[in-house]
């Protein structure tokens, strides 16, 4: 026998055939390692026990038709063997071989299986108990496809690509030093120095050589002819391709017209190297301001909130996220951050940045106040990245490019992620939305629908946002509302919000009620959620879900 030979997985008797209910999923250890026993329709099924994403207890998901819904972020999984059905997660999740006999249920684990991470920050996302797609075995094709962005519409396109069989060439073209990284911790751990930058890469280069991606990075796309199909590129000839996805992202909002824009220690908050400038001006007992309270403002807040530091936030608005979750909750997260030292200064407006010696120290506001400043944080928002494309397209007054169902902008192009008006399900209209699961999903669906499958996008937008450890959800889209239908205690941090416009309940917004919003976004994609009228009520969502199922 070869020293080398192949250790073999350990059988595990698991628990009793008895043990669940049809329906029913269960955490067991298995030789060190945690396995999610599941019983669907009569049979068993064992997968690893923690999401591939941020490495979230899948026991606490839901099962929803043939998938297994993380309770956190919401990546699906087929539960027959694991596969990747929806993002945010980037990986399969792994299946081990279980068997019925004698009236047990026996399961083989291998004895190395991949490490599940307890905290999300400890490993990169692509690292977290996850089974990444093997590299593919395609056919040949002379074709090239383009993908324009490396954020997370072009890099979870350009892994779909190869996922479904495409064997020509992948260009990935981004106009960041950086490969594609996960941008939702920048805000979060990584700005709070809870996460270092080995943690940010949502993929090691050798996957993009494995997977025979060309990556290049430092490259701006600065012009499109579509009658030769050329893209231009900064530093480099023009680049043919036969296929072309627009995903290039958003730029922040930089208030070039206030005076004192350009002082230093004056930031964004959008790439690493803006993160790692804003970790290093803001030292311990530094006075910081934001200005703005969207979810960058107010998650860096949040993040920079520690270690003597002082920051004030400066809003045009009454109340954070006023516009996009009500004055309700946006009160509710003004209290919280205010429990943890943060200070506010609503509806008020910014009329310079004043600095000495080229730096900044002060943030007058119109109304005659000056709040001493040794870092400035820039939160107000983002454009679309498509000034590159505006003697190609008409584009809409927000910059944005508007696409059709199958994500289409012209012949043999498609555009995703922060920059495509794209019309939503159920007939509510063209909309942009700047999430990143939302981007994740349309990258994919635009990668498929370039190798001709022709699929509208029909996913229900999805986002979170986490501030001093508290947790929001939000499925589906609400730019206006009639009412916000409430149950439980908003101030407590556990409710469900229900956001209604004419006489159709948009989207949902919950803390604490995971298994609820799990059932409320399966509805919502059904078509199936309850009237206003009814919603008033208390509903059971996981039995209105089972009775859309049955």
């Amino acid at each position: 026998m070869s020293s080398s030979a192949t250790v073999m997985p350990t059988e595990t008797n698991l628990a009793p055939a008895d043990a669940l209910q049809d329906g029913e999923m269960r955490t067991y250890s298995a030789h060190g390692t945690d396995v999610l026993l599941i019983r669907r329709a009569g049979q068993y099924h064992a997968l690893a026990a923690h999401c591939p994403h941020y490495g979230a207890p899948l026991e606490k998901g839901r099962l929803v038709g043939e998938q297994l819904v993380c309770p956190w972020h919401h990546a699906c999984f087929r539960v027959t063997d694991g596969a990747l059905c929806e993002p945010p997660a980037l990986d399969a999740l792994p299946a081990f071989p279980v068997r019925v006999h004698e009236g047990q249920v026996w399961v083989q684990v291998p004895r190395n299986p991949p490490a599940s991470a307890a905290s999300p920050d400890a490993t990169p996302t692509a690292l977290v108990g996850g089974q990444p797609p093997a590299p593919s075995a395609a056919a040949p094709d002379s074709r090239t496809f383009v993908v324009v962005g490396g954020g997370a519409a072009g890099q979870f396109a350009a892994q779909t690509l190869r996922q479904e069989g495409f064997g020509g060439r992948i260009v990935l073209v981004t106009a960041e030093a950086a490969m594609p990284y996960d941008r939702t911790k920048l805000s979060k751990a990584y700005l709070a120095g809870k996460a270092d930058k080995k943690t940010l890469p949502l993929r090691k280069p050798d996957f993009y050589e494995q997977h025979d991606i060309e990556v290049l990075t430092d490259t701006r796309a600065t012009g499109l002819h579509l009658r030769t199909r050329e893209l231009k590129l900064s530093g480099r000839g023009p680049l043919h391709y036969d296929k072309l996805l627009l995903a290039p992202g958003g730029t922040p909002s930089l208030l070039p017209t206030l005076p004192g824009h350009d002082l230093t220690n004056v930031l964004p908050l959008r790439t690493p190297t803006d993160a790692d400038s804003i970790r290093k001006a803001a030292g311990p007992d530094a006075r910081i301001v934001i200005i703005g309270a969207g979810f960058i403002g107010m998650e860096a807040a949040a993040s920079l909130a520690a270690e003597g530091r002082h920051v004030t936030v400066v809003a045009q608005e009454k109340e954070p996220f006023e516009r996009v979750l009500g004055p309700k909750i946006g009160a509710m997260f003004r209290n919280l951050h205010r429990r943890h030292g943060v200070r506010f200064k609503p509806e008020a407006a910014v009329a310079e940045l004043v600095g000495e010696q080229g730096r900044v120290v002060g943030v007058q506001l119109k109304a005659g106040q000056r709040l001493p400043a040794d870092v400035v944080v820039l939160g107000v928002g983002v454009q679309p990245a498509t000034e590159f494309l505006a003697h190609t397209f008409e584009l809409e007054k927000d910059g944005g490019l508007r696409v059709d169902a199958q994500l289409l902008a012209a012949e043999h192009v498609y555009a995703a992620g922060d920059i495509a008006r794209f019309p939503l399900a159920a007939g509510l209209g063209q909309h942009r939305v700047e999430h990143w699961r939302v981007a994740q999903q349309q990258g994919a669906a635009a990668a498929r629908n370039m190798l001709g499958q022709a699929k509208p996008f029909a996913a229900v937008p999805f986002f979170w946002t986490q501030q001093f450890g508290k947790s929001l959800r939000y499925v589906g889209h609400a730019e206006a509302w009639d009412e916000i239908i409430f149950h439980g205690d908003v101030r407590r941090h556990n409710f469900l919000a229900l956001y209604t416009h004419q006489n159709r309940i948009v989207a949902a917004a919950t803390m604490n009620r995971d298994d609820d919003m799990i059932c409320i976004e399966a509805l919502m994609a059904a078509g199936q959620m309850p009237t206003p009228t009814a919603a008033r009520r208390k509903q059971n969502w996981p039995k209105l879900l089972a009775a859309v199922q049955a």
